[in-house]
């Protein structure tokens, strides 16, 4: 079996990203969810109660 080509990294694989945390405005950054997924700082911080 042949070997498969790597797939390209994405920019979030390249960065190391911060978790995004409880009580802490993460607003305006890329952070990771607890599954290591990417996503919005805005929309993490409505997701932990940080937005108000």
């Amino acid at each position: 079996m042949a070997d498969e080509p790597k797939t390209p990294e994405t920019e979030a694989e390249k960065q190391e990203i911060e978790r995004a945390k409880h009580h802490h405005k993460d607003k305006g950054k890329v952070v990771t969810t607890a599954f290591g997924e990417p996503m919005s700082g805005g929309i993490a911080d409505i997701a932990d109660g940080d937005d108000a």
